[in-house]
């Protein structure tokens, strides 16, 4: 028994002993681990910005960068400005260098890294499924049938990046949020480059006043708070966020009491196009030998709204016409007694 007892108790020393070793050994390797700048961990961008905020420590500041899809060959800066990287999309706390760079995660960076870095694919790494949503949409599908040169992310995302690198190029590191005013701004534009037409519409409803006048944040629609960002369809399919299934659900995300009447507004007025004019006209010569493309052109919300336009800026050009003329009438009754006054006061004089 005394033997068994001694047994049971060194056996049972030497595990604590082991589990004492294994725990110190884990609490250290944390330590190091977390308080060393050379290692790269997920979740940590400290030893990446250690270096590539500050050109001192950078071996190479620039590199040639060659463009998969264009093949043209860039200069590109290894430098970080860290304030502004904060407010780009990817420099929120929930992102890290890692993410993209995945080739470097757990890497010994105290000796730096290989100067080529496996190239990064957003499409692959995160935004498989707004690709997939774009590239299924009828924005696409239709460019494609007219054989236009369909817009890549970078066109949008990566070309609206107003904050530049040190060596001037735009990157896809400073892209800034979605919910940034100048970069809503900047996609109003963007859109408006390809729909020139629908640009100059926007900018005569309310939406599209107030953002000329610079309030361009969140409280007020631009393209793609209505169309959508990437699953862009025809108003004339079901899915489409402009269409008449979805029309209401878009329109009361802002406002709250928008119902079946209130979505029956004009969103892109054509009161300032002069092409929509033309084809009242046109419709009008023809109504002989169509009459039926008279009736569809007559009962389209925008005629009517077009004509009710003309009519008011008659009104208001007759309305301040007459004043003017009564203006210009009244003078000249003053002036022509006033000569005759002076006439009659000549001739008394003399």
């Amino acid at each position: 028994m005394g033997y068994k007892s001694e047994k049971k108790l060194i056996l049972g020393t030497l595990s604590v002993f082991m589990k004492c070793r294994l725990s110190v050994f884990l609490v250290v390797s944390i330590a190091i681990i977390g308080l060393s700048p050379a290692v790269s961990t997920a979740g940590d961008n400290g030893p990446c910005l250690e270096c590539h905020t500050n050109l001192d420590k950078l071996k190479v500041a620039e590199k040639a960068k060659i463009e998969p899809i264009t093949g043209e060959i860039k200069v590109v800066s290894l430098l970080i400005d860290e304030t502004i990287f904060k407010t780009t999309a990817h420099g929120g706390e929930d992102f890290f260098c890692t993410d993209c760079h995945q080739d470097l995660d757990g890497a010994d960076l105290s000796e730096g890294h290989k100067p080529n870095l496996k190239p990064v694919d957003c499409i692959t790494f995160c935004h498989d499924d707004p690709a997939d949503e774009y590239l299924q949409s009828s924005h696409v599908k239709l460019m494609k049938e007219n054989t236009k040169d369909v817009p890549t992310c970078k066109d949008c995302h990566f070309g609206l990046t107003y904050r530049f690198t040190p060596v001037g190029e735009k990157s896809p590191m400073y892209v800034p949020r979605g919910t940034d005013p100048l970069h809503r701004k900047l996609t109003i534009q963007s859109c408006g480059s390809c729909h020139q037409d629908y640009l100059d519409s926007y900018k005569n409803n309310a939406h599209g006043q107030v953002t000329a006048l610079g309030h361009t944040t969140t409280d007020v629609p631009v393209c793609f708070d209505c169309h959508g960002k990437h699953k862009i369809l025809n108003s004339s399919e079901p899915e489409s966020k402009v269409g008449k299934e979805k029309i209401l659900e878009t329109c009361g995300s802002c406002h709250a009491n928008a119902n079946a009447s209130f979505v029956k507004h004009i969103e892109h007025p054509q009161i300032k196009n002069i092409k929509y004019y033309k084809t009242l006209l046109t419709a009008l010569k023809n109504a002989r030998n169509d009459p039926e493309n008279l009736k569809k052109v007559l009962k389209n919300p925008q005629t009517i709204l077009c004509i009710v336009f003309v009519m008011y800026i008659g009104i208001l050009g007759f309305t301040f016409s007459s004043f003017g003329l009564h203006s210009l009438l009244t003078w000249f009754a003053t002036a022509r007694d006033e000569h005759k006054r002076k006439g009659h006061a000549n001739e008394e004089h003399h």
